[in-house]
């Protein structure tokens, strides 16, 4: 089963970098159509869209793995007892604050396509579809932690500190602090 969301995890991974992508795009047509003197409407709209998918889409891949900074001066010190309770405990922690935003941001999605919303720019889109970017990133995330604090409850390690031990992260040179 973790298989599969790992593969779900890193596809939303490349999503998000397929985002950062677009907003690179819109920024190279954004220039040179002012070079040409003219402009692409609403680039900065859907740059900002793409911004905010490719941010919320990230988080479930980057807790996996172990991307996401991490002050571990005082979990460093702890016997190991401890650490692993203290790990719980900020795993229960970070699954009831997103779990907490999963819901606000499935009510707010809901609530734009109930008052069928859509975005003031030059372009109007409905406004549930930039904000879907932002629901799923947001349930993969407790999806994630849920994942996590059942591998701690069964004693096992969470996956990012198992990412960080074997040092598979994309940018390995990033450590914990």
């Amino acid at each position: 089963m973790e298989r599969a969301l790992d593969r779900l995890f890193s596809a939303c991974g490349a999503l998000a970098a397929a985002f950062l992508v677009g907003i690179c795009v819109l920024v190279l047509a954004q220039i040179v159509a002012r070079l040409l003197g003219t402009v692409v409407p609403s680039a900065d709209e859907f740059a900002g869209y793409c911004l905010s998918a490719s941010s919320f889409l990230a988080l479930g891949y980057a807790l996996r793995h172990s991307s996401h900074i991490r002050v571990t001066l005082i979990l460093d010190r702890l016997p190991p007892v401890r650490r692993r309770v203290a790990e719980i405990v900020c795993v229960a922690i970070g699954l009831g604050l997103s779990l907490y935003l999963t819901y606000y941001v499935a009510e707010m999605v809901y609530f734009s396509m109930t008052f069928g919303d859509v975005t003031q720019g030059l372009v109007p889109i409905p406004l549930w579809i930039p904000q879907t970017g932002m629901l799923v990133g947001i349930a993969l995330l407790s999806l994630a932690f849920m994942v996590d604090a059942v591998r701690l409850l069964q004693g096992r390690d969470p996956s990012y500190m198992v990412a960080a031990a074997s040092d598979d992260r994309p940018f390995s040179d990033s450590r914990d602090i």
